[in-house]
């Protein structure tokens, strides 16, 4: 049978009761546990790694109901992942899979602006933010924030490693702001009172060219792989092409992943003197493996609306490179990664900044649907709205190799947030990590005065507090038979 996948993965919780007309008889409070323990039992890529996963794990209906019984759901859910925190770090669970349809789209509900926190110096809880990027038209936007910015304070409260995710997880704030100034962390008076709001983000930030030494350098700020802006990202690739780059730099640094597909069509329009060839390889566990496919370097790709679902075909645009440039940091993960290791055996791969997140493997959305494999919520439980978005397949490249479990460590590292006393825009020529891969193509010390301004450590990004942010999945139409 065929039955498909809906806006799948990539990444809260509840004890809740809901009642089954399907549920074979069980109780009220073991419905949905019910199907958390089926899919899990069906998709889930460790199955045989996990004793309560065992297809023999109980002896009659009557234990396996008690063992339904004897937790809430969000805990069945985590006990039932193999290493949770190691080896699994990555599936998750949520109570409104309304929520994470729109992620996969890209619509979120937020302030507009993606961040860092960062350690306010050594042997302390306190923290700071500095802000990444802001989306055009958003509260952060409207309220004239910017690149650079740093924030200390969340309504009047300093922010500490042990509040953060309260202070920020609020619908409305007022940010208080700082500053750095030689090297040192100062509040200011400013501030700004910010509300979210639902924002649908364009993933394609930025492309602009560069005419430097006799090179025509193309850059392109891509944040996010997401299937609904696959002819934005073709438009913009072919705008470089038509403007003759002979170098790329793609600035994946806030790229937390997404769709594989899309990953291997950016692969296409990279090159495109492989068509045909194996761009990836994905492998499910051994009750699924029928599902083992190979992505492939493409001439025409697939368009899809924001609800996923496929709306045209488009021709993709080739560069024909043999050598790419990315920036990367901690927040470049999943599909980012994916891309990076899986053009390495065709052509050269050169990347600067910071070691990458580590994630080498993906997931596809589960929905309380047995009869459709519980892959699709076209007939779903009714019910209640619980989904799961756990790890069920595992990529590597045309060598059979995936990208290191702790991250692809740069060919030459740059700190940004070494230099946060005057972080640039994104797109400017002396910002660090594009000044770097410039300084690489032309062969020169390009900008070769700038040099680090602050000593800081990382704590956490606004990517990385959000399940969702370095997720991997599979578009709506990849047709699964276990």
């Amino acid at each position: 049978m065929k039955y498909k996948i809906f806006a799948l993965f990539f990444l809260l919780f509840i004890a809740n009761s809901c009642n089954n007309d399907d549920d074979n008889g069980l109780p009220p409070s073991a419905s949905v546990n019910d199907f958390v323990w089926k899919a899990m039992n069906l998709w889930y890529y460790w199955q045989e790694d996990v004793p309560d996963l065992a297809d023999d794990r109980f002896s009659s209906d009557a234990q396996y109901t008690e063992y339904l019984n004897s937790q809430q759901t969000d805990e069945l859910f985590f006990n039932l992942l193999y290493d949770y925190g190691n080896t699994d770090r990555f599936s998750w669970i949520v109570e409104d899979y309304h929520e994470l349809d729109n992620a996969f789209a890209g619509i979120t509900k937020s302030y507009g602006m993606d961040f860092g926190l960062v350690y306010a110096g050594q042997n302390t809880s306190q923290l700071f933010g500095y802000v990444q990027y802001v989306l055009p038209n958003s509260p952060a936007s409207n309220a004239g924030l910017q690149r650079g910015d740093i924030f200390t304070r969340i309504n009047g409260t300093q922010l500490t490693d042990q509040n953060y995710n309260q202070l920020l997880g609020q619908n409305s704030a007022t940010f208080g702001m700082g500053y750095i100034q030689n090297g040192e962390l100062f509040n200011s008076n400013e501030e700004f009172s910010l509300t979210k709001v639902e924002i649908q983000e364009n993933p394609v930030y930025q492309s602009n060219t560069f005419s430097i030494d006799g090179h025509t350098i193309g850059y392109l700020v891509f944040n996010g792989f997401r299937a609904n802006y696959n002819d934005e990202l073709n438009a913009a690739i072919a705008q470089l092409k038509g403007q003759g780059i002979t170098d790329l730099i793609l600035d994946l640094r806030y790229n937390g992943g997404g769709s594989v597909q899309t990953s291997a069509y950016l692969g296409s329009m990279i090159t495109g003197q492989f068509d045909q060839q194996d761009f990836t390889r994905l492998t499910f566990n051994e009750k699924a493996s029928s599902n083992n496919t190979t992505y492939k370097f493409e001439n025409q790709g697939k368009t899809y609306d924001d609800n996923l679902v496929e709306n045209g075909n488009f021709t993709i645009e080739h560069l024909n490179l043999n050598k790419v440039y990315v920036l990367t940091t901690g927040n470049s993960a999943s599909a980012t990664e994916m891309l990076i290791s899986c053009l390495k055996p065709y052509i050269e791969v050169v990347t600067i900044g910071t070691t990458t997140y580590g994630k080498t493997v993906g997931s596809i959305t589960l929905y309380d649907a047995p009869q459709d494999y519980y892959s699709s919520n076209e007939n779903v439980n009714p019910n209640h709205t619980w989904a799961m978005q756990p790890i069920v397949f595992e990529y590597k490249n045309s060598q059979n190799q995936s990208s290191p479990t702790f991250g692809i460590v740069p060919n030459q590292e740059v700190n940004e947030i070494h230099y946060l006393e005057d972080l640039l825009p994104l797109g400017n020529i002396n910002e660090p990590l594009l000044s770097a891969a410039i300084s690489m193509i032309s062969n020169s010390n390009f900008n070769k005065n700038i040099s680090p301004n602050l000593h800081a450590s990382l704590f956490k990004t606004s990517q990385s507090l959000d399940p969702f942010g370095t997720e991997m999945y599979l578009d709506k139409g990849f047709d699964l038979n276990p």
